[in-house]
């Protein structure tokens, strides 16, 4: 996959409310993880390049300008306590690019800032280095799901253990959440589940639960053994969202009770409280 560097033109600091209060411009845009080539979003409109965005000063200035219009002290909501959160990986993997950009300086601004609190999700937790970092300012989301999908939707990202043995190790160092997205729906899905959440007996954690959003462009693309995870036309619907037109998602009322049953599930060994969300 090539490399560009560019300066970005596109500084805009979105609102968000799910996994985090807003979305920063792209410091990078692409992403060289082993699920480009199968359910993961990014790849749809971008797989073959990787967008290194320099103009790290201004991505910055934009999200100081936007908590700026921000009330203080920040009302308490699903997304954090105290601090406005800001995913800064919203289109790559920042662990998985530490080697392309100057994370100290983007880590500083939030040790720094008093409102903020970064944010961003991983398939690549043993590759985030030694960065100083205030522990409250920020968190890490690790993404999980059971091996046996893993092994298809992410080849060549760490394995599902390897995350999981490095939540105790990323919580010395920062905020840990973990991210059961995607959510798939198939033979004996919830007792693999069960296999998963019995390796995460005694971890202390919150979590944000997704279930699967797919899309005929990822259809076409992917190979058979992805589809037959991720497209059953026979039990998904068409879904738009803010975010892209086009999805597919499982049909409201089974995903009424698959999340029912993910509940019921993940209640035999945490408390639900500790879900931040689920959809």
């Amino acid at each position: 996959m090539e490399i560009k560097h560019q300066k970005t033109k596109t500084l805009l600091t979105r609102d968000n409310g799910r996994s985090s209060d807003a979305i920063s411009p792209n410091f990078i845009y692409g992403c060289l993880g082993g699920c480009m080539s199968s359910y993961c979003y990014v790849g749809r409109h971008n797989d073959s390049k990787v967008f290194v965005n320099e103009n790290v000063d201004a991505i910055l200035m934009s999200i100081y300008n936007w908590s700026t219009s921000q009330r203080w002290p920040k009302v308490p909501n699903q997304v954090d306590e105290k601090y406005y959160v800001i995913d800064i990986g919203c289109s790559t993997d920042v662990c998985l690019h530490g080697k392309y950009y100057d994370w100290q300086k983007v880590f500083d601004f939030f040790n720094n800032h008093p409102c903020l609190k970064s944010t961003f999700a991983t398939k690549y937790p043993s590759r985030f280095r030694d960065y100083n970092l205030v522990k409250d300012k920020h968190r890490i989301r690790v993404s999980l799901m059971p091996q046996v999908y893993s092994d298809i939707l992410e080849p060549n990202t760490d394995s599902i253990d390897t995350r999981i043995s490095m939540i105790p190790k990323l919580q010395e160092k920062m905020e840990v959440h973990l991210n059961f997205s995607p959510i798939i729906y198939h033979d004996n899905w919830l007792e693999h589940y069960r296999e998963l959440f019995e390796k995460l007996k005694g971890i202390d954690f919150k979590s944000e639960c997704i279930f699967l959003t797919y899309n005929n462009v990822q259809f076409i693309k992917n190979a058979e053994k992805v589809n037959e995870l991720c497209w059953k036309p026979e039990i998904q619907e068409k879904k738009d969202s803010q975010y892209a037109a086009d999805n597919i998602r499982y049909k409201w009322d089974l995903k009424a009770q698959m999340i029912k049953d993910f509940k019921a599930l993940y209640s035999e060994y945490f408390d639900l409280s500790t879900i931040r969300y689920i959809f």
